[in-house]
């Protein structure tokens, strides 16, 4: 009996742990959460607020024409200063096509046009689809409102330092 137990026991054990491997696999791959962008009107709030924590004051709007002769919508502007901030939407750029530079990627510095008769004046373009959340529709909650907030500060906070750094016109 106990030569057929000890026969029967490697055979037991490695049924046991085939089916211990069956219950405890990876997790089935899921698709990832549905994502939207900070729409216009919130962003140029936070635009604003950034501009503002870098001690100097938000302007009115204004439009500024590019060098292809288009024109473009500096949405935040800087008091005292001509450069400033363009928060470019989807449709903002269906329209402007070719005439701006393509938006960067996330690990890639942040596009600048110049505009006026020299090209002196310089506009920071922030791209509405690099800030991204997810909207709880899935299981987990990956890209927050805050995240892609605090991304959009960030951005706009580099850009005022290095204008001031640069001494922009």
């Amino acid at each position: 009996m106990a030569t057929v137990l000890r026969k029967l026991l490697p055979i037991v054990a490695t049924a046991a742990l085939g089916a211990a491997a069956l219950g405890c696999g990876p997790e089935p791959v899921r698709a990832p959460n549905p994502t939207r962008t900070l729409d216009e009107r919130r962003a140029l709030e936070v635009i604003r607020r950034a501009v503002a924590q870098e001690g100097v004051q938000p302007a009115p709007a204004r439009e500024v024409e590019l060098r292809s002769g288009k024109p473009l919508r500096v949405d935040v502007s800087i008091d005292g200063h001509e450069y400033g901030i363009a928060y470019i939407s989807d449709d903002d750029l269906d329209k402007l096509g070719d005439a701006i530079k393509p938006p960067n990627g996330a690990d890639e510095k942040l596009r600048l046009e110049r505009v006026g008769p020299e090209g002196e004046v310089r506009i920071v373009l922030l791209y509405q689809a690099n800030y991204r959340y997810d909207d709880l529709a899935g299981e987990s909650h990956e890209l927050t409102t805050i995240t892609a907030e605090r991304t959009l500060t960030r951005d706009v906070r580099d850009f005022i330092t290095y204008a001031k750094t640069k001494k922009f016109k």
